[in-house]
């Protein structure tokens, strides 16, 4: 197979961008054989995803781009826009990069306003820790009682301490503050409130532009005053994050399975496999939004544990003894249930919902595993006084994470229990072997 490189230089003004999409359509139909007919087939570009950088060509060529992340592309060993641009070209002629999903002028807007809005809650946070950092300077620790700018009784201490003329008041530090220390506390206290004023005005208008969309389901559409509120049926899911959510997932449509949602929104570890086996695993980025919102939701679970997924995702807490581990599984298990929902019209229930995954394991007593593995022994007498005298019980219990609460059962435990049941066809055999091994000495 032989490739023809054409190249061109345009500049980012609008009307040589369209000039540019001219000569490329103009070298397609005239160095092509057969030439293809641009009025029925899609006109399909490859182009490097660079921030926002990229979005003014894709509103001047339309059709059906696939926009890469330059992350996942892999890079030549001598970095240049050109061998960059040559690369992407070759995987893209090879069939590498699917179509790419290019969002709504109505989609873009939500986004750059939750963007605005994320970003003065920042500021307002990042005012009221300064605040709170310039008055322990001075000895006013009544921070430590609650927020400087939320708690309207500590504010009103730290507003009249910072007045032109301070009171006396018992058990404050009787030093004060000094006078151009309270003109710069004053500010930050106006900025505060500017900041959380505006963050205020950006969500009233957030929710009804959001309320005012249409959202896919898999066969269909639903209003925002239908979709945003079946979701927020979801365990901890409010308002602000159920339209983060349709922001950036938009349509359920555009993912093949929940597992892809899950690796978007940062929730579905890759594995590093070697000779069959996974060597390691690695989290990928994702999508910051999304990711922080959900595995917030999952935090506030965990915390709470009143609730299944809550309970599901403490008792793997007390198992490994990795909270953030736990989060990120509750985390994703919101993201599937979302994904159903959008793509069912549904409200979340629990009814037939199977936390406990189904596994082929041989059932004998547990108190016959020290002979498979020695390291059993000391768990039988502990397992059995929590009603577990099977190997069947034993792997229900561990994968529905129940095993968590009983005491005596380390860490060690939880390793020894993940080798029984991923060595399976291994333990089966020793079992066999030792039955048939007893049989002989019994005739």
């Amino acid at each position: 197979m032989k490739f023809f490189e054409y190249r061109n230089e345009f500049s980012t003004e609008w009307s040589s961008l369209i000039s540019a999409k001219s000569w490329v359509l103009k070298v397609i139909t005239s160095c092509s054989s057969p030439v293809p007919d641009m009025t029925t087939v899609p006109f399909h570009y490859c182009i490097e995803s660079t921030s926002t950088y990229h979005m003014p060509i894709l509103l001047a060529w339309e059709g059906s781009p696939s926009v890469i992340n330059p992350t996942i592309a892999g890079s030549t060993k001598r970095k240049t826009d050109v061998l960059d641009a040559k690369l992407l070209a070759l995987h893209d002629l090879t069939g590498v990069w699917p179509q790419s999903y290019i969002p709504s002028a109505d989609v873009k807007e939500l986004r750059v306003m939750i963007s605005e809005r994320n970003r003065f809650i920042r500021e307002a946070t990042a005012a009221g820790n300064r605040i709170n950092n310039i008055i322990v300077r001075f000895g006013l620790t009544i921070g430590r009682e609650g927020s400087v700018t939320r708690n309207s009784t500590i504010r009103s201490v730290v507003e009249a301490q910072v007045s032109d003329f301070p009171p006396d008041t018992d058990n404050l530090c009787p030093t004060g503050i000094p006078p151009e220390v309270r003109l710069i506390v004053r500010d930050e206290y106006i900025k505060y409130d500017s900041a959380v004023k505006m963050a205020d005005s950006l969500w009233l208008r957030i929710r009804e532009k959001a309320f005012s969309m249409s959202w896919e389901t898999a066969t269909d559409t639903l209003p925002g005053s239908v979709m945003i509120p079946l979701l927020t049926t979801t365990p901890q899911i409010g308002e602000l994050t159920a339209i983060t959510w349709l922001a950036h997932i938009i349509t359920p449509r555009r993912f093949y399975n929940a597992k892809a949602l899950s690796a978007y929104c940062g929730l579905d570890p890759s594995l590093k496999i070697s000779a069959k086996h996974v060597t390691s695993t690695i989290k990928r980025g994702g999508n910051k939004d999304l990711h922080k919102a959900l595995t917030s939701a999952g935090d506030r679970l965990i915390r709470q544990h009143s609730d299944m997924f809550g309970r599901w995702g403490f008792n793997l807490y007390q198992q490994t003894g990795k909270w953030k581990k736990a989060s990120n599984a509750v985390a994703r298990k919101l993201a599937v249930a979302m994904y159903y929902m959008m793509l069912t019209g549904q409200d979340f229930s629990y009814d037939n919902y199977n936390l406990v995954k189904s596994i082929d394991v041989f059932d004998i007593p547990v108190s016959e595993l020290p002979l498979l593995n020695p390291d059993f022994k000391r768990y039988v007498r502990i397992l059995e006084d929590s009603g577990i005298h099977t190997t069947t019980q034993m792997a229900t219990a561990y994968l529905s994470c129940e095993l968590g609460t009983v005491k005596g059962l380390g860490r060690k435990f939880f390793i020894t229990i993940r080798d029984f049941l991923n060595s399976q066809h291994k333990y089966r055999s020793l079992y066999n072997e030792l039955k048939k091994g007893g049989n002989q000495n019994e005739s």
